[in-house]
């Protein structure tokens, strides 16, 4: 055989062993990631969203475009902001799901897509009233917001009653939120708090309160 045949070959085969070496060294470190945000240690949050954020933003704002809402970006960060607490919803359900297949990268693409498609499609029935006030034509009820319609039907006192059990950043950001109108972003700005923990915090404040309302304590 010529040895420069051989040579290239041998040099083929190691950079392909090589490249799945690291895929796995990859993968390994990514659901060690992923672990940590599950347990919630400390600094997890931080590195996920120091790794991935700039991921999961720009396939929102690819979203916003196709919505029409180019180089909105107050909606931009509220959309993504809202990816960021889904991701952690129900005990990291959407982390927990990573299974590797892909990259995590990819995995929180298609999830951010996902994410931000249904919410600015869900955007698009908002119409204006004759009378100039705001309302909501949702296509259906997976949109609603469960904690939104405790606050506004005849539970409100015992909700607002409630907050004040929360810790003290999750009872402003749901205070500013649901009470207030504010925005991810503007919410952001008052609390001095990361754009990507308000929809966490905020996720976290509603599934405490969810619990309480219906355990009835």
């Amino acid at each position: 055989m010529n040895p420069f045949v051989l040579v290239h070959g041998l040099l083929a085969l190691s950079q392909f062993v090589s490249s799945s070496e690291l895929g796995k060294e990859t993968y390994a470190e990514e659901r060690r990631l992923v672990e940590r945000l599950v347990r919630g240690d400390g600094d997890s949050w931080s590195d996920f969203v120091g790794r991935f954020g700039r991921v999961i933003r720009s396939r929102v704002a690819d979203v916003a475009t196709s919505f029409g809402c180019v180089r909105d970006d107050a909606a931009i960060d509220d959309a993504t902001a809202e990816v960021f607490a889904v991701l952690v919803a129900n005990e990291a359900a959407a982390l927990r799901a990573f299974e590797g297949r892909s990259s995590l990268s990819t995995y929180l693409a298609v999830i951010a897509t996902r994410i931000a498609t249904r919410g600015f499609a869900a955007k698009r029935f908002t119409v204006i009233a004759e009378d100039g006030d705001v309302r909501n034509n949702r296509p259906d009820d997976t949109v609603i917001d469960p904690i939104r319609t405790l606050i506004e039907n005849e539970q409100q006192e015992k909700v607002i009653a409630l907050l004040d059990r929360l810790p003290e950043k999750q009872c402003k950001v749901i205070r500013l939120f649901h009470l207030d109108g504010h925005s991810y972003v503007q919410i952001s700005e008052m609390l001095e708090m990361p754009l990507g923990s308000v929809g966490v915090t905020l996720r976290r404040g509603e599934a405490k309160l969810k619990e309480w309302m219906e355990s009835g304590s």
